[in-house]
């Protein structure tokens, strides 16, 4: 259903977003009626590096999307349900046929310059998306999409080439103004002025950019609903994560969206910051070369991942910073998600025990267990430069050598650890991806995606049938069914042994108040966020 471009851009991105979602804070902070949002104050949150553009048609850092939305709307939203809510669009009517996609707009959206937002901007938006010189790493989501029409002012249809599900995801992006950038080529658009200091549509708007120094939000006056609390949101930039945390904790920045594991207990301790958990869409995983004949046998999957204790990882590497993953579709999508998925138990005595029934055996009494003359021994590479990385492989291959495999490492730069990935050249490998609300898991697990993401060479025809049938089916219900049978089947053939969803932590400082971090964004409703005055 998607180009490689679009798989390729979303991929690169899946390895950086630590999005999150389901926000508690462990200090089950709760605002009484004693306490009423007061408008005013700035909140400072710190960033590990800066954004490289605010245009939406080219923006690919983690933190420019971030910041992007609370400036430019798009027609509708993911809410943190994963179910899409209006934004410049009121509402929205598919076709019997669902060839045709009609947004009625809002009528009272206005761009901060006090120009109205119209469908004349929805069209101009999309043309550009679909043109070939404007070259946008976007332009994928364009794929099936046939023409944009306007209506009315405040009506515009799309027309596609096929029904599918994510005819909404495709189409309801951040738009852009027509009058500020229709005289500029299509081509020179990734180099505009705009991408420095784009008007808003939003609650807030760009009032000062110092390169690598900060980003200041101010509210937008034009903005049709409510004022938000905050006057004015900074994005201080601290590349160094050890200086980030030293300066929340000094209450020099007001949030950091990443606080360590390792830190939480110190930080909660010391008060003054709330700690927000949040369950998140990133999993870990040992992938296993399934050309490999260490690997081939089903059965041999499932006794090393048997072999591991998940549980003990997520509590000893992750300060219980985590979950349990039973697949490649994350809890959060609770529509499709399979709950009733059956776990494979940690048991190093059963793990042996099914790979003596599958001929491994430790017929020399050496420690290592071998079959047919051959030695169950494997490299494990991951990339280098993170310390849960290399924890985890050094927890991993000790699980594994109680079972009688031998496992010997090698940490790899990042752009050498990709190489081995993307030509298959590896036994298997420590990674990491992020599972997005629109499901289709083509990339990563149909048996045709080996030049794409399946770096496994994962194979399995009822497991292609069902990608195929969920990534068309229209009907959520049905489609339920089907990605629900698709998790069950993939993780019965443990082509990864999934180790756990990494959660994330937000420490933020106690003032701030209705602060609801979520999986499409850790600023997520900040408009709502408020801070108790001194």
């Amino acid at each position: 259903m998607n180009t490689p471009q679009k798989l390729f851009a979303s991929a690169v991105l899946s390895f950086l977003i630590l999005f999150s979602s389901c926000s508690k804070s462990d200090n089950q902070k709760q605002d009484s009626g004693s306490l009423k949002p007061v408008q005013g104050g700035t909140m400072i949150i710190g960033l590990n590096s800066d954004v490289d553009t605010f245009n939406p048609l080219f923006a690919e850092s983690v933190n420019a999307q971030e910041i992007l939305h609370l400036m430019l709307l798009g027609l509708a939203d993911l809410n943190a349900d994963g179910d899409f809510e209006p934004e410049l669009a009121e509402s929205w009517k598919h076709s019997d046929d669902y060839l045709k996609l009609t947004y009625f707009l809002r009528k009272d959206a206005l761009w901060s310059d006090g120009q109205p937002v119209t469908a004349a901007d929805v069209k101009f938006t999309f043309d550009l998306l679909m043109d070939d010189e404007t070259a946008s790493p976007r332009q994928g989501t364009t794929e099936f999409i046939k023409n944009v029409k306007i209506i009315d002012s405040h009506t515009v249809k799309f027309e596609f080439t096929e029904a599918y599900p994510a005819q909404i995801f495709d189409t309801a992006g951040e738009i852009l103004p027509k009058h500020i950038l229709d005289k500029a080529a299509p081509k020179a658009l990734r180099g505009h002025d705009f991408g420095r200091n784009p008007i808003s549509s939003g609650p807030f708007k760009l009032t000062k950019w110092a390169n690598q120094q900060f980003i200041e939000l101010a509210v937008n006056e034009k903005y049709f609903a409510a004022r938000p609390y905050l006057d004015k949101v900074i994005f201080k930039i601290v590349p160094d994560q050890t200086s980030l945390l030293m300066q929340l904790e000094a209450g020099e920045v007001d949030m950091m969206m990443g606080v360590p594991p390792a830190e939480i207990s110190r930080i909660k301790n010391k008060g003054g910051i709330d700690v927000h958990q949040v369950s998140g869409r990133l999993y870990y995983f040992i992938g296993y070369n399934n050309k490999n004949e260490l690997f081939a046998d089903v059965n041999v999957r499932r006794a090393l991942t048997m072999a591991v204790d998940r549980n003990k990882i997520i509590e000893a590497l992750l300060y219980g910073y985590g979950s349990k993953c039973l697949g490649p579709l994350p809890p959060i999508v609770k529509w499709a998600y399979n709950d009733q998925t059956e776990e494979i138990p940690f048991d190093i005595n059963l793990a042996k025990e099914v790979l003596a029934k599958s001929g491994w055996t430790d017929t020399n009494n050496n420690g290592t267990i071998d079959k047919d003359g051959k030695e169950f021994e494997f490299t494990l590479i991951a990339a280098a430069g993170h310390q849960l990385d290399s924890d985890l492989t050094v927890v991993i291959q000790d699980y594994l050598s109680k079972a009688g495999v031998k496992v010997n490492i090698e940490m790899l730069e990042w752009t050498n650890f990709l190489d081995h990935l993307q030509g298959h050249s590896f036994e298997a490998c420590l990674n990491a991806l992020s599972s997005s609300y629109y499901i289709d898991p083509t990339p990563v697990f149909h048996s045709t995606a080996v030049n794409l993401f399946n770096a496994v060479s994962y194979a399995n025809k009822d497991v292609d049938k069902l990608i195929e049938a969920g990534r068309q089916e229209m009907d959520r219900q049905k489609a339920a069914e089907i990605w629900k049978e698709f998790q069950q089947k993939v993780y019965y053939d443990q082509p990864y042994t999934f180790l756990f969803w990494l959660d994330k932590a937000a420490g933020i400082n106690s003032s701030f108040h209705n602060v609801t971090p979520a999986a499409i964004s850790s600023l997520y409703n900040i408009e709502k966020w408020w801070k108790q005055k001194e």
